[in-house]
């Protein structure tokens, strides 16, 4: 090539040149682009805690990482991390409120050139959480000879730690744990009537923090605590036993008065109280505790301050049947005779079935023997057998008969009389009646409703105009069953298992003589039969 046309190219190349050399210059003073090694985000740990987050990962296989940068809620967070890469890194991120968090974690090296940021999510624990969890939950507790015995289900919770348990007695203060994994635990030389306990936890497997479930309280009812309660009536005063417990802090005493049908309410932070205006033949009573700020009571026992005592039935003169055709009673030898042996008595409402048994077949087979006396014999299988009228009410169709006796006329109702005393009226305010113990023990042999009358003059047997009436309103002794014929405002009562009626209460009376009349009475069957009656006082 000429040499003058080769210089001037190379002019030329060198002008054109120039300007992307100014660029490529001033790009490469500032350095190469250097990047960090992120962290593997598989290999990151975050354990939410209490108000904190843990965070751990292994070492790094970048050497050159010195320092973390961790990032959340848009950046308004930030916590700064120095670490060593060739180790396991373990450290907290403190003070953070309770909620879910995303955090952004950068790897830093000693020149501050920075990873490609990884996203990690975490939850925060606190005392909302904490306030919504539960103690382990108890399946049974019981006494086992001198230690309290605690029974769980199997636990599925590894977050679950163990449950601790105090109790107060000797004046002195009680401890226990039972472990997660026990099913069974013991509360050792327990003498007291309460415990109290709760469940600690962790918030997530691999975490430190421990979080505690609300105490929990446990009182003995008077199922497992008997209670011993002396009851003084002329006072309305109560000793009580004192527990053994450091938490129990006294009595708690709510009647209703039988008269206002007012509710009362009385305490005592001790073991004795006399009750101001006291009217009831019941009180419940209930033990006080208090567990910090917490008061928790016991079940409320019901406790009758009614003392129940049977009147004695040594001189009761039972109204007698008569022979026919001649008014004279029937001796009590020859109760069981042919109903055409007799006439009805002025003393019954009517005769009464035929019996065929005597008194010495009592000892043989138990049973069927049936006469007027036999219902105050102490003897539930002898019994007084009343034939039942037309109808349930004495007023619709269907008479009754049985062995040859009938009631057919409209509204006669049966009845009894009993002559509690010659001489002094008697005192009662309650009866009980007790059915026939062999049998069948139908409900439908047992009256459905009765009236009762006293009287203290002698020609009552005769004279009805001699007796006054006790119960304002039909009576339906306990054990019996109402059924569709009855009026409904008398309820349903349990059908006829029981024998025993029960006390039912009456208004305080005292007289020589008592009438009772069967007022209400199912369809089924024939008779009616009472096997055992009885009066008395309550005080």
């Amino acid at each position: 090539m000429n040499s003058r046309y080769l210089f001037l190219f190379l002019i030329v190349l060198a002008g054109a040149c120039s300007p992307m050399d100014d660029n490529y210059k001033n790009f490469v003073n500032d350095g190469p682009v250097v990047y960090i090694a992120k962290l593997d985000e598989t290999a990151v740990t975050a354990i939410g805690e209490r108000n904190r987050v843990r965070f751990m990962w292994p070492g790094q296989n970048d050497p050159r990482g010195v320092r973390a940068e961790i990032y959340w809620s848009n950046k308004q967070g930030h916590h700064t991390e120095l670490f060593d890469p060739s180790t396991a890194t373990d450290f907290y991120v403190e003070d953070l409120a309770e909620a879910s968090y995303i955090f952004e974690i950068y790897i830093f090296d000693d020149e501050d050139h920075a990873s490609v940021p990884i996203s990690v999510t975490a939850t925060v624990y606190g005392a909302t959480w904490e306030s919504y969890l539960t103690s382990r939950n108890i399946i049974v507790t019981e006494q086992e000879g001198a230690n309290r015995k605690i029974v769980y289900r199997k636990n599925m919770d590894r977050t679950l730690l163990y449950t601790d348990f105090e109790w107060k007695q000797d004046n002195s203060d009680f401890s226990a744990r039972v472990d997660s994994s026990d099913m069974t635990g013991y509360l050792n030389d327990f003498k007291a009537s309460s415990f109290r306990y709760r469940t600690s936890y962790l918030s997530e497997e691999g975490g430190t923090d421990i979080f505690r479930s609300a105490w929990q309280y446990y009182v003995m009812n008077e199922t497992e605590a008997v209670l011993d309660a002396g009851f003084d009536k002329p006072t309305s005063s109560f000793d009580l036993p004192v527990p053994n417990d450091g938490f129990w802090t006294g009595y708690e005493f709510q009647w209703i008065d039988v008269d206002t049908g007012e509710e009362k309410l009385q305490s005592t932070n001790s073991n004795t109280i006399t009750l101001t205006g006291y009217n009831a033949l019941v009180v419940n009573i209930v033990r006080t505790y208090r567990f910090d700020d917490v008061a928790v009571s016991t079940i409320p026992h019901a406790y009758s301050t009614a003392r129940y005592v049977d009147l004695d039935r040594t001189n009761w003169y039972v109204a007698p049947e008569t022979e026919k055709g001649t008014g004279t009673p029937i001796a009590t030898v020859n109760f069981g005779a042919n109903v055409s042996a007799k006439d009805k008595s002025p003393y019954l409402s009517h005769l009464l079935p035929f019996a065929t048994s005597t008194f010495d077949d009592i000892n043989s087979n138990g049973d069927g023997v049936n006469c007027p006396g036999a219902h105050i014999d102490n003897d539930s299988r002898t019994y007084l057998a009343m034939v039942k009228g037309i109808g349930t009410d004495a007023t619709s169709g269907g008479s009754h008969s049985n062995g040859g006796v009938a009631i057919t006329t409209p509204n006669e109702k049966p009845w009894f009389i009993i002559r509690l005393d010659p001489d002094t009226p008697r005192q009662f305010n309650y009866f009980r009646m007790r059915y026939r113990e062999n049998g069948t023990n139908a409900a439908a042999l047992k009256p459905q409703g009765l009236t009762l009358f006293g009287s203290d003059d002698d020609d009552c047997m005769t004279d009805e105009s001699k007796w006054t009436q006790i119960n304002a309103t039909t009576i339906v002794p306990p054990g019996s069953t109402t059924n569709s014929d009855l009026p409904a405002e008398l309820g349903v009562f349990a059908p006829g298992g029981s024998i025993d009626s029960g006390n039912v209460l009456l208004p305080d009376c005292a007289y020589k003589y008592i009438k009772v009349r069967f007022d209400l009475w199912a369809q089924a069957n024939n008779t009616m039969q009472v096997a055992d009656f009885k009066l008395g006082n309550y005080y």
